[in-house]
């Protein structure tokens, strides 16, 4: 990065880390190669036959870790700018759009949970970026049911041998789920955020961990309204 004019703050953002880590591992680089600026390290670098196949290899990787990196930060920015301007009443509605666009995903969601209830409630579902009808399935046997029993739960493709008996699956065309459960700190495990496609799903861990960035503020929104549903139901 260093050989291609990267800056320091530009080479952080490549590699999803910190500016100070990066000047850190120069540094290290820079008492190993004993120079003491990007001029003496290019030098000595071409010296050593270190930058012989690195524009190349860069080049012909369009679809490098780093760059799918890069594109996951770029995506989780853009959806936290978008949330935090999300007033509590619109926010499960802003999410699952704004997921299901930022992930190139047909299906986004958010499904509440009751442990009382071997059903689960599909409360807000975008697809193909519309808000559609509330729905419900069954637990057991589904990839939700399973988000609730482990945490969070990917299927990269196939969904449909996974959940054989999942009548979505064949209805829709579904393939690929990424999900994770949405547990507040009061009221426990109050349901899960997911999203769905009818094309394999890239990288889903890194897909997951979005999920979770944005679970914990969904699960705390879901939280309360389920106890101002409580409250109501008691007056």
């Amino acid at each position: 990065m260093v050989a291609e004019g990267l800056s320091g703050r530009e080479a952080a953002q490549r590699l999803c880390r910190s500016p100070r880590t990066v000047e850190n591992h120069l540094r290290a680089v820079y008492q190993k190669l004993g120079v003491r600026n990007r001029v003496e390290l290019l030098h000595a670098a071409e010296h050593r036959g270190l930058l012989a196949s690195a524009p190349s290899e860069v080049r012909a990787q369009p679809g490098s870790e780093l760059e799918f990196k890069s594109r996951m930060l770029d995506i989780i920015r853009s959806l936290d700018a978008r949330m935090a301007l999300a007033a509590n009443d619109s926010y499960f509605g802003e999410l699952v759009i704004a997921l299901s666009g930022a992930l190139h995903a047909r299906w986004a969601g958010i499904s509440e949970h009751s442990a009382h209830d071997e059903m689960i409630e599909i409360i807000v579902m975008a697809a193909d970026g519309v808000i559609g009808e509330q729905s419900s399935c069954q637990a057991e046997g589904s990839p939700c049911g399973e988000t609730l029993r482990r945490g969070s739960f990917v299927v990269a493709d196939d969904i449909a041998q996974v959940f054989p008996g999942w009548a979505l699956a064949a209805a829709l065309g579904i393939r690929s789920y990424a999900g994770v459960r949405l547990d507040d700190r009061l009221l426990g495990t109050v349901g899960t955020l997911w999203i769905m496609d009818d094309k394999p799903l890239e990288r889903g861990a890194d897909v997951e961990m979005i999920l979770r960035l944005f679970g914990r503020r969904t699960a705390a929104e879901l939280a309360l309204a389920q106890t101002l549903d409580q409250e109501i139901s008691r007056a």
